[in-house]
C-alpha cells in the first residue's frame, strides 16, 4: 500500500505594486534587480517548507522526486511516488 501525497500549493500575488513604487521613488531601489526571481523562490521556499512538514507526518522519505508546476494563479508542487 503506498501513502499518496495531495499536491501542495500556494496562490501567486500581483507584484506590481514594486515597480510602482521604483517608478515614483527611485532612491529606493536595492541592491537586487530581479524582484519576480526572488518572489519565486520565496515561494518554493515556503512550498518546499510545507512538503516537509507533510511528509513527516507521513512517515515517508523526503527523497521522492517532485516538480513545480506553475498555473497563471497558483504555484504548485507535485510529487512522484
Amino acid at each position: 500500500m503506498t501513502k499518496k501525497i495531495k499536491t501542495i500549493g500556494l496562490k501567486k500575488n500581483n507584484q506590481s505594486y514594486l515597480t510602482k513604487l521604483m517608478i515614483a521613488y527611485p532612491k529606493i531601489n536595492s541592491g537586487r534587480k530581479n524582484y519576480t526571481n526572488q518572489y519565486y523562490r520565496v515561494l518554493k521556499n515556503i512550498l518546499l517548507s510545507q512538503a516537509y512538514d507533510v511528509i513527516s507526518k507521513k512517515k515517508l522519505n523526503f527523497q521522492t522526486k517532485f516538480t513545480f508546476k506553475e498555473n497563471s494563479k497558483f504555484l504548485l508542487i507535485k510529487f512522484k511516488l
